[in-house]
């Protein structure tokens, strides 16, 4: 299943070209946040809301190769359930990126 994080906790990932993991972000405010990556790294990342266990699109950022890193900016609300899904395209260097909400 996804893992878990916590506001301001950078999680780690080691992923492959085409490999895509699912984080799940339950805010502990409401408030607006910044959900992105770190290294060096070509990523899509798309955030959704889980409703009724379905996932409903809320936004997304493909860095499409630029030099940063994807960044999504929402209001996420306390009491609710958001997944953050993350695919790696292209790793400059050692697939290594991170990701991180704050």
């Amino acid at each position: 299943g996804p893992r878990t994080i916590q506001p301001f906790e950078s999680l780690p990932l080691s992923l492959q070209p085409g490999e895509q993991v699912d984080v799940t972000l339950e805010p502990p405010g409401t408030r607006d946040y910044k959900i992105g990556t770190f290294g060096a790294s070509d990523v899509v990342l798309v955030l959704f809301e889980e409703v009724d266990g379905e996932l409903r699109y809320v936004a997304a950022d493909d860095d499409s190769g630029e030099d940063r890193n994807a960044l999504i900016e929402a209001k996420l609300f306390q009491g609710r359930r958001y997944v953050a899904r993350l695919r790696l395209y292209y790793a400059m260097e050692s697939g290594q990126t991170a990701l991180m909400y704050w």
